[in-house]
């Protein structure tokens, strides 16, 4: 017999903070991936993943707020991101 069990997760107002910071740069980031992609596609090329996996990287050295989040949830936005693109074309994704 399989049970389940419910959880509520209570984060401390610390926790929550941070939590608020790293969905907001998570945010700032697919919106400047996904206009960056647009603007490429309006020239008539295609952006990829890893040349934007790269910019992050440099983005991550010249801005302070993004060090402050952890890399992996920027790479998954943006992994994210070329995967909604991939599937549902450039200019669908919001």
């Amino acid at each position: 017999m399989l049970t389940g069990r419910r959880f509520q997760v209570e984060f401390t107002d610390e926790q929550a903070g941070y939590a608020e910071q790293v969905g907001a740069a998570c945010r700032a980031v697919w919106n400047t991936g996904l206009e960056q992609r647009r603007e490429y596609r309006r020239r008539g090329a295609w952006m990829s993943y890893g040349p934007q996996a790269h910019e992050l990287a440099e983005a991550k050295a010249e801005q302070a707020w993004l060090k402050d989040v952890p890399g992996h949830c920027l790479q998954q936005t943006l992994m994210d991101l070329a995967k909604a693109c991939r599937e549902h074309g450039t200019f669908a994704v919001r």
